[in-house]
């Protein structure tokens, strides 16, 4: 059963009562915002009998609408900076819906060495790309995060799955709840804080960073990690956001799947149980294809299918013990499988002595100081980032020992094939039959604020010319 958390005015407890099939909780933030918009009223009601018994009107407002090119441009969005409370704002309710879809760990040659009738489907009708690159690390928190955001995570703060912030001196792990809903770890505006602080509604049935308050801000609805539910209750309780009531509507839905990451973890990539997984998917892609169909406003639907990353197969004779070859005593030591950061507290001395020890006995790897870390990866700006950073080459592991490694991996340098996910988006203004080379993940939240018609947060690294080619225009 999915726990989906939702404003409303009645509260209801969170100990498993039902409502509309879900147990839902308030706070009282958005208690506060609903009364908010409920005095809002009262006071027009009251304005509209003073004017008509003759009272001088007050100046009008100027008028605000759509934020995008020409006139519209001119205007300023409203503005809802603690979330909408669950109300969309007038000037969003003629804007466009997109449904973000992630799917965890679904390589880019997926689509092509399975059968997979309902991406094929979502291709014919829009548009795609030939390969999704993700950040460095290549793994689901950095990923998904960067995403959401439009930044590289030497930008947003999420640097790992696990990383040490030596500012805050603790360490955030992506299994930890506590962690996960706090939103102090994450910085940047994720797309779901941009909409709901320009009056447009949004809901998750799960994301990374949906749990927390970023800047103060959750999606209105947002669901819990371990109350995530099979894949078709997690499909129609996004179908049913879709069809409530257009004043409550969200606008923005996130929708994700781990199953195709979890088989390819087990078994490897390329296996017959990454092919029932993707097979998984695909049939609860085409159930949320076929919902949205039956909306009787469909045509204002967009579907946006991504990945976070790829997976690769790990070669347990390229595995090394950091114990092994180098003296790390006394030094903090995340490792993250395919890399490590080590934190010497700034010792420079040291820093340059543990990365010239790793780089004399590891083989498939380098270790770098932050500052040599390569262009490329864009992993040198954040202090969450270790002193001396080990990179390891696809296919090698690093670690402490004690467990063998996983039989597929990701984590690795984003250029490399493996690593690459899937991009594909119909309906809306996306152009059928378009194509366009692999692109970065980082272009994806400027492209999304663009079909919502909303203003991107500005201090990002990606770019909506990168992903321009796939719209109908």
């Amino acid at each position: 059963m999915l726990r989906v958390q939702s404003p409303s005015l009645t509260p209801f407890p969170s100990d498993g009562s039902q409502a509309s099939g879900h147990s839902t909780t308030v706070g009282s933030k958005a208690i506060g915002s609903r009364l908010r918009a409920l005095g809002a009223l009262l006071t027009l009601a009251a304005l509209a009998i003073l004017l008509a018994c003759g009272a001088p009107a007050a100046t009008e407002p100027p008028p605000t609408g759509p934020v995008g090119s020409g006139a519209a441009a001119q205007t300023l969005p409203v503005r809802t900076p603690e979330g909408t409370g669950g109300v969309n704002a007038p000037e969003t309710l003629d804007k466009p819906y997109v449904v973000l879809v992630s799917f965890d760990g679904f390589r880019h040659d997926y689509l092509s060495r399975y059968d997979t009738p309902n991406f094929d489907r979502v291709a014919g009708t829009g548009a795609v790309a030939d390969a999704l690159i993700p950040v460095y690390p290549s793994l689901t928190f950095p990923s998904h995060y960067s995403i959401a955001t439009g930044l590289y995570p030497e930008h947003h703060g999420i640097v790992g799955n696990r990383f040490f912030d030596p500012t805050r001196d603790e360490q955030y792990n992506y299994q930890n709840s506590s962690s996960v809903q706090d939103g102090t770890w994450y910085g940047g505006e994720p797309i779901w804080v941009t909409a709901e602080t320009q009056g447009m509604v949004a809901a998750a049935m799960l994301f990374v960073g949906t749990e927390a308050a970023i800047g103060g801000v959750r999606p209105t609805f947002w669901t819990p990690y371990d109350n995530r539910g099979s894949r078709l209750e997690r499909v129609d309780q996004v179908l049913a956001w879709l069809s409530m009531p257009d004043g409550e509507r969200p606008h923005l839905i996130t929708l994700y799947f781990s199953a195709v990451d979890g088989a390819g973890h087990d078994t490897g990539p390329a296996t017959g149980a990454v092919e029932a997984a993707v097979g998984q998917v695909d049939a609860a892609l085409g159930h949320l294809l076929d919902g949205i169909e039956r909306l009787p406003h469909a045509d204002q639907v967009s579907v946006v299918a991504v990945s976070d990353h790829g997976m690769g197969a790990v070669d347990p004779t390229r595995v090394v013990d950091l114990r092994d070859i180098a003296t790390i005593t006394g030094i903090r030591t995340v490792v993250t499988g395919t890399g490590a950061n080590l934190f010497v507290g700034g010792d420079m001395v040291r820093a340059r002595a543990v990365r010239d020890d790793i780089n004399d006995q590891l083989r498939d790897g380098r270790a770098y100081l932050r500052a040599e870390v390569p262009d490329a990866l864009h992993y040198r700006a954040h202090a969450r980032i270790g002193d001396v950073v080990v990179v390891t080459e696809p296919g090698a592991m690093v670690g402490f020992g004690g467990r063998a490694p996983p039989t597929g991996m990701h984590g690795w340098d984003p250029r490399a094939s493996d690593m690459h996910g899937i991009f594909l988006a119909t309906g809306g203004e996306i152009a059928p039959g378009r194509r366009i080379g692999p692109v970065d993940s980082v272009h994806i939240y400027p492209f999304l604020a663009h079909l919502l018609r909303l203003t991107p947060n500005p201090d990002i690294d990606g770019d909506l010319s990168m992903l321009a080619a796939l719209l109908d225009q």
